[in-house]
């Protein structure tokens, strides 16, 4: 990471706060020209500042750079080479930035206008290592479909597999990053699970916020390549320590689990649907 930088990335909207630490917001992008420039909209629009803003595009083809490049006046930094993956993209945000907590909010997410705000208070209020919050899914329209609460609780599962603890909403103080590292390259789908489980098994310490709230599209990485992300999470706990034995079990449950989920989404009444995801999901709650 560079050294601590003076700059203001974004220019806060009217009334945020001008004071506080430099918060550094990553947002890494392939082929996303439909939704990137509403990412970058909600980082200038915080009710916080001082926030530098960093683009890591992929070598995008579709016209992300386009808009990249019309709203360069309002990063501190972008830039768009062939990369090997999330996690790299990810390395290269990290190595650019300036700032004392770090975010990452990438082009299919997006932050609501106080997000920053809670999290920066939160931080500075506990001395937590980092903070999350909730996360609400929408569907392709716009519309919010479901929100996935984090859980507090997170520490007493994280072994077996990746907990609520929603990668959009987190804020994380940049000594973590150097204390733990960045992320693993050879990961493509679950690396957040294999970071956070590295965090926690270095004693990093993380606050669930209520009311912390961060915004996700349905169909990215994680959605379209469930299974391998599954496998991945798999092989994760097992190369943390969680035996094989338990491992496989919880893996094919998990597969099961969310295999009959979607076919209830595609077959079953909203309603039931909802009735039975909270059953299996203690994180879910319909939107409304």
């Amino acid at each position: 990471m560079r050294a601590r930088s003076s700059i203001e990335g974004t220019s806060p909207r009217s009334g945020a706060a001008l004071s506080g630490p430099l918060v550094t917001i990553i947002t890494v992008v392939l082929n996303r020209a439909a939704s990137v420039g509403r990412t970058i909209e909600s980082v200038h629009r915080q009710t916080y500042a001082p926030i530098e803003h960093i683009v890591i595009d992929g070598g995008s083809t579709d016209g992300t750079l386009e808009v990249v490049r019309r709203y360069a006046h309002r990063l501190a930094y972008w830039s768009s080479a062939p990369d090997r993956g999330i996690s790299d993209a990810f390395n290269k945000g990290l190595a650019a930035a300036g700032g004392d907590f770090i975010g990452l909010v990438n082009a299919d997410d997006w932050l609501a206008p106080d997000q920053i705000e809670r999290a920066v208070a939160a931080l500075q209020r506990t001395g937590a290592d980092f903070v999350f919050g909730d996360l609400v899914y929408h569907d392709p329209s716009g519309r919010p479909v479901h929100r996935i609460k984090g859980d507090p609780d997170y520490a007493r599962s994280i072994r077996r597999g990746m907990p609520a603890v929603n990668h959009p909403t987190m804020l994380v103080r940049r000594s973590v990053y150097e204390a733990v590292g960045g992320f693993e390259l050879h990961y493509r789908y679950s690396m957040d699970y294999d970071w956070l489980l590295r965090a926690h098994r270095a004693g990093v310490r993380g606050l669930y916020e209520p009311g912390l709230t961060g915004h996700m599209s349905l169909g990215g990485a994680g959605d379209a390549h469930h299974l391998a992300a599954r496998a991945e999470g798999r092989e994760i706990a097992i190369r943390h320590g969680l035996p094989r034995a338990l491992a496989w079990p919880l893996y094919l449950f998990r597969i099961v689990k969310g295999s009959g989920r979607r076919a209830l989404e595609r077959l079953a009444p909203a309603p039931l649907s909802d009735r039975l995801r909270r059953l299996l999901n203690r994180s879910y709650q319909p939107h409304g």
